[in-house]
């Protein structure tokens, strides 16, 4: 008797002390796991819809009841064979009955390591119902108005209603007079349900906002060891989160079937088999789809973003480089061709108020009439160098306030005489 007393007073020290208990993070990370996973289908669906509405809107329209009939047997799979959610299993997790009384001064004792069919039922009523009524509710809530004032978007009818001295809120227009001729059961109960909506409305916030405070006081009396339940209804199945120990499994049953005949020689008995184990395959393979497209939607992040050089034709140096461009790196696309001055550009035809550079030129025979282009000069004034240089899109270089008042006034390259639809704004400089 004594040694059950010191047992249940000691149960704090116990529970900090029971190598098997997973800590209180690793049981928020397996609750965010679950809790991510329908966002992201869902908005994979969306994406799919778009391209096949007539094969995938239906689908879409109905993501809560589609979503929760594929959790129900993926988490019926889980916790028949695992004794765990799915979320729990990926984390090496799983559920058990508490035994009465735990100690590390009382005898060990066996009890069922597996889960019955009540608390089966029960775990899934709580892991995939529960989050379908919550999901309804906050649905219904928001096509209700989600706490907006409806007087805010309706100008026009709130100032009537006003006008007429009648109150905008919601009213009971029914009537209980049970003597009355017009008065029928269904208008009666469609008035007081019409009566209870706003109410409801107003009323869900806060109910909402008091089952997450209840659900902290759980998770704080969790992390300081006061209690080892992680939720409260597996304090109602008496069901506790362990980390999983050597041999707490059975041995694991393989992806296919063990004894599946030989194909050639039965193929009717192996189409059959592995039909069979159709819905076990794909919900075991779901603990091998998950880590996999997290690291392929990583390595696509990661191909697509501006710091991998090497899908751009770049390369940090090495030995593993391709030789053929300029320091051993293979461009993948080329330089732009050169866009060529027109006849009618400033270098043929110049400006008022250009003043050639005092720079020695040697002129070739075949520049047809143009003017060269020197290095450092502006070709709109001629100021060598130029005063804060800047460059349009065609390439060419000018004075930034020359190169601006020319795109300004002729929406042009003074140059290549191309027209530049940004005007101004793809006039760029060059610091340095």
């Amino acid at each position: 008797m004594n040694d059950a007393l010191d047992a249940a007073t000691g149960s704090t020290s116990a529970l900090s002390s029971d190598p098997a208990r997973p800590s209180f993070f690793e049981l928020i990370a397996q609750d965010q796991l679950r809790s991510l996973l329908s966002p992201a289908v869902r908005y994979t669906l969306s994406v799919l819809a778009q391209r096949y509405p007539r094969y995938l809107l239906r689908v879409f329209n109905r993501f809560d009841e589609v979503w929760a009939l594929l959790m129900f047997g993926v988490e019926r799979h889980y916790l028949r064979t695992w004794g765990a959610s799915f979320a729990e299993n990926f984390y090496m997790l799983r559920r058990r009955a508490r035994p009465g009384l735990t100690g590390a001064r009382l005898p060990p004792r066996r009890h069922k390591e597996r889960l019955s069919e009540w608390q089966i039922y029960a775990s899934l009523f709580f892991l995939v119902g529960l989050p379908y009524i919550q999901a309804k509710a906050h649905d219904w809530w928001e096509r209700n108005g989600g706490g907006v004032d409806e007087d805010l978007f309706d100008d026009d009818g709130a100032q009537a209603e006003h006008d007429d001295g009648s109150s905008t809120g919601p009213r009971f227009t029914g009537s209980f007079d049970s003597t009355s001729s017009h008065a029928t059961l269904r208008s009666r109960i469609s008035s007081l349900l019409s009566s209870l909506k706003p109410r409801a409305v107003r009323a869900y916030p806060y109910a909402s906002s008091w089952w997450h405070l209840f659900l902290l006081t759980y998770n704080v009396r969790y992390l300081f060891a006061r209690t080892p339940f992680w939720r409260p209804w597996l304090s109602l199945l008496n069901l506790e989160i362990r980390r999983v120990a050597p041999g707490d499994y059975p041995a694991s049953i393989p992806l296919l079937p063990p004894d599946l005949p030989n194909p050639l020689r039965s193929p009717r008995d192996f189409t059959f088999r592995m039909i069979r184990a159709g819905p076990y395959m794909a919900a075991e393979s779901l603990k091998y789809l998950l880590p996999a497209s997290i690291f392929a939607f990583k390595f696509l992040e990661w191909w697509y973003s501006s710091e991998n050089t090497q899908r751009r034709g770049g390369g940090g140096g090495g030995s593993g480089q391709s030789s053929g461009g300029e320091g051993g790196i293979t461009p993948r696309f080329g330089a732009p061709a050169v866009l060529m001055p027109s006849l009618k550009g400033v270098l043929y035809r110049r400006e008022e108020g250009y003043k050639a550079p005092e720079v020695t030129v040697e002129m070739s025979d075949d520049n047809d009439g143009a003017a060269a282009l020197l290095h450092n000069s502006c070709p709109l004034c001629g100021t060598t160098p130029m005063n804060n240089p800047a460059l349009l899109p065609t390439g060419y270089a000018f004075c930034y306030t020359c190169a601006n008042r020319y795109v300004e006034e002729h929406g042009r390259c003074p140059v290549t005489r191309m027209v530049l639809r940004d005007g101004t704004d793809g006039i760029r400089r060059v610091l340095g």
